[in-house]
């Protein structure tokens, strides 16, 4: 039994919903099925991505990160799970200012090392041949989830699926779960060839699931909203003359927020799905700094 609802254990769950399980379903290693792994793991990825816009926008603070980037000839590239700057430190804690492309002025002579601009998944200082080392307080997205079968392993790495992103370091810091010999590990580096370092040893044809970076209360309704992704329907209850699917969800999806936040959750169902300005539920945000 699985320790958590990782990607392996997320797709069972909801190929269950679908009414198409088996093991051999599950482990690809039939799929004349009518719903293939790579569909039922978009929908829930899909799922995953509506839960954290939903917290995102009532709890930003949840997916703050601050690291320290080092510049190449002024470049500082972003991490793959960058969603949304918050702000730029130089060496000496003073934020650095954005300027747009026609502002900058990098040339041999001039420019200055407190403004930056943006451009494609890097921060460009606006003075040629800086190499400080810079702090970027930044809000990060959730990295997909990822299951299948390692393709090889050995004491203290696993090589993943060649369905998993070929990006350097973009499962650190995530859980992942062996479900072949039921151990738990976290993901301390990855590198673009898919080889994860862990604390166990692993070996090839071992079946995995990572684990969603989102708050673990919530993992449980990836499991419907999956569904809906892929059928354009919610599963329904068992009474059905009582709930539907989608009030269940959405009674679920309320229940979770008013337990994240100690019950401080004063709001209605429906302003879930239709309250888009800036809210505070249990904090004081200012998203503008």
């Amino acid at each position: 039994m699985s320790t958590y609802l990782n990607g392996y254990t997320l797709l069972e769950k909801v190929r269950i919903l679908l009414n198409e399980y088996s093991t051999a379903y599950a482990q690809a290693i039939d799929t004349a099925g009518k719903y293939q792994n790579s569909q039922i793991m978009d929908g829930i990825n899909a799922a995953q991505r509506y839960l954290y816009n939903i917290l995102f926008t009532r709890m930003p603070q949840l997916f703050e990160e601050e690291i320290a980037l080092t510049g190449v000839s002024s470049v500082y590239t972003l991490p793959a799970n960058f969603a949304r700057l918050r702000y730029f430190k130089d060496s000496d804690g003073y934020q650095i200012f954005p300027i747009g492309t026609s502002q900058r002025k990098l040339t041999a002579d001039t420019g200055s090392d407190r403004l930056y601009y943006r451009k494609g998944n890097t921060l460009v200082l606006d003075k040629p041949s800086l190499t400080d080392i810079c702090t970027l307080v930044y809000y990060r997205k959730p990295r997909e989830i990822e299951q299948g079968v390692s393709s090889a392993g050995g004491a203290l790495s696993v090589t993943l699926a060649t369905t998993s992103k070929a990006i350097i370091d973009y499962y650190n810091g995530l859980t992942i779960e062996n479900i072949t010999d039921s151990t738990v590990d976290v993901i301390t580096d990855y590198t673009a060839a898919r080889v994860c370092t862990v604390s166990n040893t692993w070996a090839a044809s071992k079946y995995y699931g990572t684990v969603s970076d989102i708050p673990e209360m919530f993992h449980f309704l990836m499991i419907p909203r999956a569904v809906f992704e892929i059928t354009g329907i919610f599963p329904m209850s068992k009474d059905f003359s009582r709930k539907t699917g989608y009030e269940l969800f959405n009674e679920d999806l309320l229940g979770a927020l008013r337990a994240y936040t100690g019950g401080d959750l004063d709001t209605y169902p429906e302003d879930i799905w239709t309250n888009y300005g800036e809210a505070t539920i249990g904090y004081s945000v200012n998203l503008s700094d």
